[in-house]
């Protein structure tokens, strides 16, 4: 059976079911917002299907869902926030509408926030700068899950970072990645699957590269990407978030398992940059550069056998309008996850097919 759901219907069940948990309408189409437009992107390991997990780590005791806000410092371009173990998608949300408030004023403002938990896909926050015409940078540090060049075993967080810019014939230019040669969710359903995985995505108790993902997370650890690059990059996003703000690093040991550990608070931290182009060069004249950017890249020769050059996010884009007009079709282990959850809090899910 296909799994076909309208992306606002999405966003409903999703705020339907927070809100039968006791969190505050607001907050609740916040975190909605940000997981179902998630799916709408493809990106749909980061999505609706980890909203099932939320609850129960709430209903744990691992997540504050009723947290609210803390301001520790404030100053016309800067703020420090404590989520206070709240819902890592609502605090990034005010956080990121915070950042571009304060960058329409001073040109450019960073936001950051500490115990925070899993906030999603960072690219939903980098694409709302987008969307207010700005240049937007999103970090977050996560529980160590990925080794060194030359290191065995769980060191540090495949920390992901996004951006996001404003163009003409997408919405935005953007990329989202972790540090990582993949996502981290991606080898746990692998397990799950039954499925090998390339040897470029995991070593083994030993440090060495492997196929077989049934022995992770318990052993082993992600690869980061590109070698040494990856691996300095990580290190950068934890300099921006964590080290930042006098929080939790992914190598201090005060961060756990969002998943795996459902009774503990996650304890990470993020990071929202923004740039106003109106500030600098001017924002029309922004966009057009953009624009002229992805037109050159698109238009660029082609190697043999190839058909066409996509510029960062325009695959997503394409999910995007997809989904939009036609709805998303949903994989069987989202849709499982949803359904579950659906049974469990009563709330109808509005499937198209």
């Amino acid at each position: 059976m296909e799994h076909i759901i309208a992306l606002e219907d999405l966003k409903a069940f999703c705020t339907a079911a927070l809100e039968h948990e006791g969190m505050e309408s607001g907050d609740a189409r916040r975190c909605a917002e940000a997981l179902a437009e998630t799916d709408a992107y493809g990106t749909h390991s980061h999505g609706t299907k980890n909203l099932h997990n939320y609850i129960k780590k709430f209903r744990a005791g691992g997540m504050d869902i009723h947290a609210a806000l803390k301001v520790l410092t404030d100053g016309p371009a800067y703020a420090l926030l404590d989520a206070q173990n709240g819902m890592g998608e609502c605090a990034s949300y005010r956080a990121m509408e915070l950042a571009i408030e304060k960058a329409r004023k001073s040109g450019v403002a960073l936001v950051t926030v500490c115990r925070s938990n899993h906030f999603g896909a960072a690219g939903f926050y980098a694409n709302m700068a987008a969307k207010a015409g700005m240049l937007g940078l999103c970090v977050s540090n996560v529980d160590p899950n990925m080794t060194a060049p030359g290191a065995k075993g769980m060191l540090l967080g495949n920390n992901p970072l996004a951006y996001a810019a404003p163009a003409k014939s997408t919405p935005s230019i953007f990329l989202d990645i972790a540090m990582s040669n993949v996502a981290s969710l991606k080898v746990v359903q692998a397990r799950k699957d039954g499925r090998q995985i390339p040897d470029s995505w995991i070593v083994d108790k030993d440090g060495l590269p492997t196929t077989d993902p049934s022995h992770y997370p318990e052993e082993g650890a992600m690869q980061p990407m590109a070698a040494h690059k990856g691996y300095g990059l990580s290190i950068l996003v934890d300099l921006l978030t964590g080290a930042l703000a006098n929080a939790a690093t992914s190598m201090s040991g005060e961060i756990v398992s969002w998943c795996f550990e459902l009774d503990k608070p996650n304890n990470v931290s993020h990071a929202f940059l923004v740039v106003n182009p109106e500030m600098f060069g001017g924002a029309q004249a922004y966009v057009q550069q953009n624009e002229q950017m992805a037109a050159a890249l698109r238009k660029a020769p082609k190697a043999q056998g190839s058909t066409r050059i996509y510029t960062p996010g325009e695959i997503e884009w394409e999910h995007y309008a997809r989904a939009v007009s036609e709805g998303m079709k949903l994989p069987d282990d989202v849709a499982g996850s949803i359904e579950a959850l659906s049974e469990e809090v009563g709330v109808k899910i509005p499937w198209k097919a």
